[in-house]
């Protein structure tokens, strides 16, 4: 029996999407060279290892997501589209991965 693949499966992982943010690698984002949004990928990865430590609660984990969209998207010097979507998928992708850890 093979196994279905279901949404989740198809969805790009967060470090992916930090990836992306930082325009490197096989996830390069097309993002044009803006050291000051790349600056921003840690800090997103630095909540997700707090989300799986189960070291950060809901509402902590909110109000910081929230905040790094404003500092990610206002550093932004071109693009803010094309960061604002990335950074609002790797905001959905922790928010799942916490529902996950913590349920």
């Amino acid at each position: 029996m093979t196994k279905k693949l279901t949404f989740d499966d198809l969805q790009p992982h967060v470090d992916m999407l930090c990836d992306a943010l930082e325009n490197k690698g096989a996830s390069m984002s097309g993002v044009s060279h803006n050291p000051e949004v790349y600056q921003f990928a840690k800090k997103y990865r630095e909540i997700l290892q707090r989300v799986r430590d189960k070291k950060i609660g809901y509402t902590e984990m909110w109000i910081c997501l929230r905040q790094l969209e404003r500092d990610t998207t206002s550093a932004a010097k071109t693009q803010r589209h094309r960061i604002a979507k990335i950074v609002n998928a790797l905001a959905l992708y922790i928010k799942k991965e916490y529902n996950r850890v913590n349920n």
